[in-house]
């Protein structure tokens, strides 16, 4: 049965035994501890004893001792009995039925179309109950399940869910240190492990590399997070700009189990240990170092004779870092300011435009947009006469149409007449 459900024991009589006896149980990684009057146990025995859910069978992992000279911290369950060979052979038998159990409950799960992956089936000794244990990522509705998982198996069922953290102790593999992993080895409880304790030892926040055989965090990580807070006690942090014998550097990288640290500017870099990066250098907030390679800040300076005409740009020392000072002393940059370094662009000859177009631009555009209503006004105000009438009167192959409605053709030719 599941070291997870075991765990959850419920509250039992404080009932005082004189010895106690740690008891394994099959597929399980640890030994619990049981109370008993039978001095006479020796280590191999199988017994059978109260768990909270139900009877089992287990084996004795050493002879008991003492409760007065090893007093227990919680309650502890009884030993019943030792086990006889009847009771070995229907523990043999259960398991053979519980891989059946298994398989039918596999089959109810694909035939409803649940979420959950199924992990174990357990029976208890007296078959009276069956534990089903699943892991699944949400709550899954299995009402309908325990119905027909009744019909078929006909004792008392219990569906489990787990988290990943208890599948891997289950299941047990190998870890990135090439050991069995923790869980499933030795751990009887599961701690909280935060992103804090990757970054207290300063490691690359890669979930990938950090994760262990379940998806979560590694358990390891709780190991020395004690041990590194002692240690980067004090520390800057990474990337913190320092004073460090009168010169800035940015911390970019430290060890504390070989107590190295890094420190580099514009310049260059050094190797300190850790002792001197928390005595002898100093933190300094809001200053920005000049990275390799670039340019020192220029201002320009004009000669009070001739204010308006620029002359040689220059920079103030006292506003400049070592790092800048050194590069506006080098040769190159003389010859940069001096103008002997890249060439002036030569600019392109224009192409020539044609002079008929250039004056066709040139001319202002007409505007052909008339305000409709100032027509008949701008008309009685500048009358001027009708182009095509007076073609049409001089040249005889004009023809002139007219769109004008009969009543007005009929008042033009009465005016015309008159």
């Amino acid at each position: 049965m599941s070291e997870a459900i075991r765990e959850q024991t419920e509250p039992a009589e404080n009932i005082v035994y004189p010895f106690v006896v740690p008891v394994k149980f099959r597929n399980s990684t640890r030994p619990y501890s049981f109370g008993t009057d039978m001095e006479d146990l020796a280590q191999g025995d199988r017994v059978i004893v109260e768990t909270a859910q139900g009877v089992e069978l287990g084996e004795c992992q050493a002879v008991p001792l003492s409760t007065e000279k090893f007093p227990p911290r919680l309650p502890l369950k009884p030993v019943l009995r030792r086990a006889t060979a009847a009771d070995r052979e229907a523990h043999e038998r259960n398991f053979r039925l519980a891989e059946e159990a298994f398989k039918i409950c596999e089959e109810e799960i694909a035939a409803l179309d649940l979420k959950m992956n199924l992990q174990s089936a357990d029976y208890t000794l007296d078959r009276s109950k069956i534990l089903f244990i699943y892991v699944a990522d949400q709550r899954v509705d299995f009402r309908e399940l325990l119905r027909r998982l009744n019909a078929r198996l006909h004792c008392k069922i219990e569906l489990r869910q787990i988290g990943e953290r208890d599948k891997a102790k289950m299941v047990g593999g190998i870890g990135m240190c090439g050991m069995e992993c923790c869980c499933s080895r030795f751990k009887n409880r599961f701690d909280v492990i935060s992103i804090n304790m990757a970054k207290n030892q300063l490691l690359a926040l890669n979930i990938e590399k950090l994760s262990g055989m379940c998806g979560k965090l590694m358990c390891c990580l709780k190991y020395e997070d004690d041990d590194y807070k002692v240690l980067t006690e004090g520390l800057p942090k990474m990337g913190a700009h320092v004073e460090y014998e009168g010169e800035m550097y940015r911390v970019t990288s430290m060890n504390v189990m070989t107590n190295e640290a890094r420190i580099e500017n514009a310049e260059t870099f050094q190797i300190i240990t850790i002792d001197d990066l928390k005595t002898k250098a100093e933190v300094r907030k809001g200053v920005t170092l000049a990275k390799r390679g670039s340019r020192a800040p220029k201002q320009v300076v004009r000669s009070a004779a001739h204010p308006n005409q620029p002359a040689e740009r220059a920079s103030k020392p006292e506003e400049l870092s070592p790092a800048e000072l050194s590069f506006a002393a080098s040769p190159a940059f003389k010859a940069r300011e001096q103008g002997a370094g890249r060439p002036a662009r030569e600019k392109k000859p224009e192409k020539p435009q044609n002079t008929e177009k250039r004056q066709a631009n040139a001319q202002p555009k007409k505007n052909t947009q008339q305000n409709s209503s100032h027509g008949r006004r701008n008309q009685n105000q500048n009358p001027r006469p009708n182009r095509l009438k007076e073609e049409a009167k001089n040249n005889p192959n004009v023809t002139v149409r007219s769109f004008k409605s009969s009543r007005t053709r009929a008042a033009e030719a009465k005016g015309e007449t008159k």
